[in-house]
């Protein structure tokens, strides 16, 4: 049971998260559209230095972590 709510979570985040780009799409003066904002998120090299050390932070802990 536990298993589905989970599962049922992560969906309900990823159609948010679609909802969300959809609307962005078709009102980009209220909401910026992910492209637009990863664009000027990437031009600060401090920026572009900490989203690597997090994917490689979650890699390391996801992939070569001891199970529990």
């Amino acid at each position: 049971m536990t298993r589905l709510v989970v599962i049922a979570g992560y969906l309900v985040i990823l159609g948010a998260m679609i909802a969300l780009e959809a609307y962005s799409r078709s009102r980009p003066d209220r909401v910026a559209p992910l492209d637009e904002m990863l664009t000027e998120v990437m031009t600060s090299r401090i920026v572009r230095v900490g989203i690597i050390a997090g994917w490689w932070w979650f890699g390391w802990h996801f992939f070569f972590a001891p199970t529990v």
